[in-house]
């Protein structure tokens, strides 16, 4: 157990670290003490805080450690003179030490919120007690003072975490009148917390109903952040169905139809689709273009775009049942065919696409598992050339070369061929000399 330096103390009473906090202090990484003593060897008081605290207490290893001190940015900025000057102006510099990047606040309130997202001015109140209280949510609003260890619970934070309850410190209202991006960070910490039975208070969640039109006050880039976050979390159907049933989910995608019962029973099987098939299925209802507007609007990157609408396309798509096709589907749909074929059977299951109608669901879920049996092919790339095929047909380059290179592509992976000489005996089998080559097959 290493012996930290002590540091200006708190304005308010600890108490003695739990049994899991004990673990994390004790195997803090050496290069995060070293910045603990520093500011304390420089006259502060420094203290752990946020959701490291939160997942120490939980017995987790934080992901990110941030840090609260009484010094000012400038001062930290001399003591640390290679820190990052993340946001001065709201007391925040981002301190360096090996590896390790710590976000460091100076203990602050702040002002009157008029944009919903941040305060208009800070100020500079040296007390760890203030700090804690402008804080979000009370299971964020703990410290630990990692050389006197103890911790620091005004909130009543680690009541809510024997509850497992997502509670607003203060007024609910208000906290999330000052900043919407709140109701979406309590939405992520319920969907990561990896316990189960956690909630929403019910303040909390009478108020997220209420004032869910603030997320439209919000960046586009701040909503998806959170969102994909949500999107990826382990528990992120559940979740869904909790913002679908608050009428977060129609703010966000802008839909007209608050409540939708098909989307909300067909969340309920989506226990292993990942973020990006949880996104179509959400917008099910959405043609190609109006997807792709979707994405645009919340500032999806162009990759995430197109593989959205690509998973979209073939997740609408049945392929036949016999192995030439599935063999071509699962080609197409490279590694997230697994993905594509869950979303599949439950497009069928719960009818979310009219052409899916007639479709036995029982046979998409064949499909599925035949997919899963299905060896993999050879090559995924074509096992010749256009100089081979120029040389072989006499045909020049452009377009009908590139066409022909397609077809006998899309030959290759139907029937799994893995040497020149088959390529070639299919070759002679099609009809590719007297024929219009704009009516030749594709790959898709």
């Amino acid at each position: 157990m290493r012996k930290h330096v002590l540091g200006n103390k708190s304005d308010i009473s600890g108490l003695p670290l739990t049994e899991n906090m004990i673990y994390f202090v004790d195997n803090l990484p050496g290069e995060i003490s070293q910045v603990l003593d520093k500011i304390s060897t420089s006259g502060g008081g420094v203290w752990i805080v946020g959701g490291a605290v939160r997942d120490a207490a939980m017995g987790l290893i934080p992901a990110d450690i941030d840090l609260a001190t009484d010094l000012m940015p400038e001062r930290l900025i001399e003591i640390f003179p290679d820190a990052i000057k993340t946001g001065v102006a709201f007391g925040t510099v981002t301190l360096k030490s090996g590896t390790y990047l710590l976000q460091t606040t100076t203990l602050r309130v702040d002002g009157e919120y008029h944009d919903a997202r941040r305060p208009d001015s800070v100020e500079w109140n040296l007390s760890l007690h203030q700090d804690l209280k402008r804080r979000d949510f009370t299971i964020n609003s703990m410290a630990i003072d990692v050389a006197r260890r103890r911790y620091y619970d005004p909130n009543g934070g680690m009541e809510d975490i024997a509850q497992k309850v997502i509670r607003c410190v203060g007024n609910s209202r208000l906290r999330i009148n000052e900043d919407a991006l709140r109701i979406l960070r309590a939405y992520r910490f319920l969907s990561q917390i990896s316990s189960a039975n956690w909630r929403l208070d019910t303040s909390l969640s009478r108020v997220i109903e209420d004032c869910s039109y603030l997320i439209n006050e919000l960046s586009k880039e701040r909503v998806w952040q959170e969102l994909s976050k949500i999107l990826g979390s382990k528990k992120a159907n559940k979740t869904l169905q909790i913002m679908h049933n608050d009428g977060v989910l129609s703010v966000i995608f802008g839909w007209e139809n608050r409540h939708n019962e098909k989307l909300f029973l067909a969340l309920e099987d989506a226990t292993e689709l990942d973020a990006t098939a949880l996104f179509v299925l959400l917008n099910y209802h959405l043609n190609e273009i109006d997807l792709e507007r979707i994405c645009k609007q919340l500032k999806l990157s162009n990759n995430d775009r197109r593989k959205i609408v690509h998973i979209n396309t073939l997740a609408r798509t049945i392929p036949k049942h016999e192995v030439e096709d599935l063999r071509l589907h699962r080609h197409l749909a490279g590694s997230d065919w697994e993905q594509i074929a869950m979303l599949r059977y439950i497009f069928c299951q719960h009818n979310i696409d009219k052409k899916f109608s007639h479709t036995d669901s029982s046979n998409a879920n064949a499909i599925l598992e035949s997919l899963r049996k299905l060896p993999p092919l050879a090559f995924n790339k074509p096992i010749f050339d256009g100089n081979w095929l120029m040389t072989v047909t006499n045909i020049s380059q452009g377009e009908k070369l590139g066409r022909l290179i397609e077809w006998l592509f899309r030959i290759q992976i139907e029937n799994d061929l893995q040497t020149l000489p088959e390529i070639e005996s299919y070759l002679v089998k099609i009809q590719w000399q007297n024929s219009d080559f704009s009516q030749w097959p594709r790959l898709i």
